[in-house]
């Protein structure tokens, strides 16, 4: 019997990968926002720590995705994309759904690391109200073995190394600080652009959890 290879991390490249997105400007999801001194506190150790591995431009705020939505119907019918899945429909359907799930302000535990084949992370521990937002927006999509890991990445790989070897690394590098808990009131509805996978985040709405209303950022692309 053959001695099977160490299970690596996984070489991304920072351009644009059109042959996903067809020609679709952005791609929209769900998050909770973590912005904050003590939140970068956390993530900026562990970044230092596997720095070398990691390709060196990571723009995108500090964040847990809730759900992927998917390519954004375009505001311009001119430059419609014909794989293009969220548009106001879709976002009314998630709204009415969150609506009829609901959650109220939670809290979010930040405590330890650990990493996919292709991002590493801060991990999130397991939240009851986080996995049924996440439920509430899925409910009616089939995702065949899809298992929710909620997380903040820290940025993507540069090249392929012994995932044993990276976890090592952040897991020692996690072990030195405290659990951090994290107040969470609302759900934001965010986008980002497709030809960028590093770029920042840009916020349409937030769901406010106290009042289980939308409200529309200014600059949104999508106005119920």
């Amino acid at each position: 019997m053959g001695v099977s290879e160490p299970l690596q991390t996984q070489a991304c490249e920072d351009r644009d990968f059109s042959e996903w997105h067809g020609g679709c400007p952005w791609c929209a999801v769900w998050v909770v926002r973590v912005d904050g001194t003590k939140v970068q506190a956390l993530m900026d150790p562990l970044r230092t720590a596997i720095q070398p591995w990691l390709l060196p431009r990571y723009e995108r705020q500090p964040h847990v995705t809730v759900a992927y939505r998917g390519l954004m119907v375009d505001a311009h019918p001119l430059h419609a994309c014909p794989t293009a899945v969220f548009g106001t429909a879709q976002l009314g359907a998630d709204i009415a759904a969150l609506q009829a799930a609901g959650l109220v302000p939670f809290s979010l535990m930040l405590q330890g690391a650990g990493s996919f084949s292709t991002v590493p992370y801060l991990a999130v521990m397991a939240s009851a109200p986080l996995q049924q937002a996440h439920d509430a927006v899925l409910a009616s999509e089939l995702y065949p073995g899809w298992s929710y890991v909620p997380h903040l990445t820290l940025g993507h790989y540069a090249c392929q190394v012994p995932m044993e070897v990276v976890l090592q690394q952040l897991q020692a590098c996690a072990a030195k600080t405290a659990a951090l808990p994290v107040s969470v009131d609302a759900l934001w509805l965010a986008r980002y652009r497709t030809n960028d996978i590093a770029g920042a985040l840009h916020f349409e709405g937030r769901f406010d959890l106290r009042t289980q209303i939308y409200h529309t950022e200014p600059g949104a692309l999508m106005v119920l």
